[in-house]
Protein backbone atom coordinates (compact mmCIF):
# COMPACT_ATOMS: atom_id res chain seq x y z
CA UNK A 1 0.00 0.00 0.00
CA UNK A 2 1.14 3.08 -1.01
CA UNK A 3 1.88 5.81 1.60
CA UNK A 4 -0.37 8.12 0.25
CA UNK A 5 -3.88 6.15 0.53
CA UNK A 6 -2.45 5.30 4.08
CA UNK A 7 -2.38 8.55 5.12
CA UNK A 8 -6.04 9.16 3.35
CA UNK A 9 -7.29 5.87 5.28
CA UNK A 10 -5.75 6.62 8.18
CA UNK A 11 -7.72 10.29 8.51
CA UNK A 12 -10.87 8.49 7.80
CA UNK A 13 -10.15 6.08 10.45
CA UNK A 14 -9.14 8.37 13.10
CA UNK A 15 -12.69 10.71 12.08
CA UNK A 16 -15.05 7.56 12.47
CA UNK A 17 -16.05 6.97 9.39
CA UNK A 18 -17.12 3.89 8.18
CA UNK A 19 -15.01 3.45 4.10
CA UNK A 20 -15.03 0.22 2.15
CA UNK A 21 -12.81 -0.95 -0.70
CA UNK A 22 -10.40 -3.24 -1.55
CA UNK A 23 -6.87 -3.49 -0.24
CA UNK A 24 -5.17 -3.59 -3.59
CA UNK A 25 -7.19 -1.19 -5.16
CA UNK A 26 -7.15 2.76 -5.11
CA UNK A 27 -10.72 3.76 -4.36
CA UNK A 28 -12.41 3.21 -1.52
CA UNK A 29 -16.24 4.23 -0.87
CA UNK A 30 -18.06 5.60 2.23
CA UNK A 31 -21.91 7.13 2.84
CA UNK A 32 -22.68 10.42 3.82
CA UNK A 33 -25.80 11.82 5.82
CA UNK A 34 -26.63 15.58 5.74
CA UNK A 35 -29.80 17.43 6.94
CA UNK A 36 -30.68 18.08 3.18
CA UNK A 37 -29.69 14.68 1.86
CA UNK A 38 -27.90 11.60 1.83
CA UNK A 39 -25.44 10.22 -0.52
CA UNK A 40 -21.98 7.80 -1.35
CA UNK A 41 -19.05 9.73 -1.98
CA UNK A 42 -15.63 7.98 -3.55
CA UNK A 43 -12.38 8.66 -2.99
CA UNK A 44 -9.34 7.71 -5.48
CA UNK A 45 -5.70 8.20 -4.57
CA UNK A 46 -3.37 8.11 -7.35
CA UNK A 47 0.00 7.71 -6.03
CA UNK A 48 2.04 8.18 -8.70
CA UNK A 49 0.34 11.48 -9.65
CA UNK A 50 0.48 12.22 -5.66
CA UNK A 51 -3.07 13.18 -5.81
CA UNK A 52 -6.22 12.50 -3.99
CA UNK A 53 -9.88 12.94 -5.68
CA UNK A 54 -13.17 12.80 -3.63
CA UNK A 55 -16.62 12.50 -5.15
CA UNK A 56 -20.06 13.54 -4.05
CA UNK A 57 -22.33 11.14 -5.66
CA UNK A 58 -25.61 12.79 -5.80
CA UNK A 59 -28.74 10.84 -4.41
CA UNK A 60 -30.74 12.43 -7.47
CA UNK A 61 -30.22 10.99 -11.52
CA UNK A 62 -31.15 13.63 -14.19
CA UNK A 63 -33.49 12.29 -16.46
CA UNK A 64 -32.84 11.99 -20.11
CA UNK A 65 -35.38 14.60 -20.97
CA UNK A 66 -33.97 16.85 -18.63
CA UNK A 67 -30.14 16.08 -19.02
CA UNK A 68 -29.22 19.61 -21.19
CA UNK A 69 -31.21 21.75 -18.76
CA UNK A 70 -29.31 20.31 -15.99
CA UNK A 71 -26.47 20.45 -17.61
CA UNK A 72 -26.47 23.99 -18.87
CA UNK A 73 -27.49 24.55 -14.90
CA UNK A 74 -24.34 22.75 -13.85
CA UNK A 75 -21.96 25.05 -15.97
CA UNK A 76 -23.87 28.33 -14.39
CA UNK A 77 -23.07 27.05 -10.92
CA UNK A 78 -19.76 25.99 -11.56
CA UNK A 79 -19.41 29.60 -12.25
CA UNK A 80 -19.43 30.54 -8.60
CA UNK A 81 -17.81 27.72 -7.33
CA UNK A 82 -14.04 28.13 -6.23
CA UNK A 83 -12.74 24.98 -5.12
CA UNK A 84 -14.08 21.92 -7.24
CA UNK A 85 -17.17 21.64 -9.30
CA UNK A 86 -20.22 19.66 -10.71
CA UNK A 87 -19.94 16.70 -13.61
CA UNK A 88 -22.80 14.91 -15.03
CA UNK A 89 -22.77 11.65 -16.93
CA UNK A 90 -25.14 12.24 -20.00
CA UNK A 91 -25.60 8.29 -20.79
CA UNK A 92 -26.27 7.75 -16.95
CA UNK A 93 -27.40 11.20 -15.27
CA UNK A 94 -25.77 10.28 -12.40
CA UNK A 95 -24.46 13.98 -10.98
CA UNK A 96 -21.57 14.10 -8.67
CA UNK A 97 -19.43 17.11 -7.09
CA UNK A 98 -15.52 16.43 -7.67
CA UNK A 99 -12.51 17.86 -5.71
CA UNK A 100 -9.09 16.86 -5.78
CA UNK A 101 -5.72 18.01 -3.67
CA UNK A 102 -1.84 17.45 -4.81
CA UNK A 103 -0.62 15.86 -1.85
CA UNK A 104 3.49 16.61 -0.92
CA UNK A 105 6.11 13.73 -0.27
CA UNK A 106 3.30 11.44 -0.52
CA UNK A 107 1.31 12.23 2.38
CA UNK A 108 -1.41 14.76 3.05
CA UNK A 109 -2.25 16.23 6.39
CA UNK A 110 -5.28 15.87 8.38
CA UNK A 111 -6.25 19.42 8.16
CA UNK A 112 -5.81 20.19 4.71
CA UNK A 113 -8.12 16.61 4.23
CA UNK A 114 -10.37 18.22 6.88
CA UNK A 115 -10.88 21.14 4.77
CA UNK A 116 -10.79 19.17 1.41
CA UNK A 117 -13.77 16.77 2.42
CA UNK A 118 -15.74 19.00 4.46
CA UNK A 119 -15.74 21.80 1.34
CA UNK A 120 -16.93 19.14 -1.20
CA UNK A 121 -19.81 17.56 1.24
CA UNK A 122 -20.72 20.76 2.08
CA UNK A 123 -20.98 21.77 -1.56
CA UNK A 124 -22.89 19.02 -2.36
CA UNK A 125 -24.65 19.77 0.63
CA UNK A 126 -26.02 23.44 -0.42
CA UNK A 127 -26.73 22.41 -3.84
CA UNK A 128 -28.90 18.70 -3.75
CA UNK A 129 -31.79 20.83 -3.41
CA UNK A 130 -30.82 23.39 -6.35
CA UNK A 131 -30.52 20.09 -8.21
CA UNK A 132 -33.56 18.57 -6.94
CA UNK A 133 -35.82 21.52 -8.12
CA UNK A 134 -34.00 22.26 -12.12
CA UNK A 135 -34.80 18.38 -12.52
CA UNK A 136 -38.39 18.09 -10.61
CA UNK A 137 -39.81 21.45 -12.34
CA UNK A 138 -39.31 22.88 -15.94
CA UNK A 139 -37.46 26.23 -14.69
CA UNK A 140 -35.04 27.89 -16.82
CA UNK A 141 -31.41 27.21 -15.96
CA UNK A 142 -30.59 31.36 -15.55
CA UNK A 143 -33.89 31.49 -13.46
CA UNK A 144 -32.54 28.59 -11.23
CA UNK A 145 -29.14 30.19 -10.97
CA UNK A 146 -30.88 33.70 -9.88
CA UNK A 147 -32.56 32.50 -7.28
CA UNK A 148 -29.26 30.49 -6.28
CA UNK A 149 -27.54 33.41 -6.37
CA UNK A 150 -30.22 36.02 -4.82
CA UNK A 151 -32.86 33.24 -2.50
CA UNK A 152 -35.16 35.00 -4.52
CA UNK A 153 -36.90 33.96 -8.07
CA UNK A 154 -35.84 35.88 -10.84
CA UNK A 155 -38.02 39.17 -11.43
CA UNK A 156 -38.30 41.85 -13.93
CA UNK A 157 -35.80 40.51 -16.68
CA UNK A 158 -32.49 40.42 -14.23
CA UNK A 159 -31.27 36.67 -14.88
CA UNK A 160 -28.11 35.65 -14.41
CA UNK A 161 -25.57 35.21 -17.21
Amino acid sequence: MGTLKASVEQYFAAEGWDVSGQPNESAFRMGVSTKNARWQCVVNVDEGEGIVFFHSVSPLKAPADARPRIAEFLMRLNRTIYLGHFVMDFDSGEIRFETYVHAENGSIGNDAMESFVNRNIGTMDMHVCDIARVISTEIPPAEAMTQVLTGMPAGRGHLYN
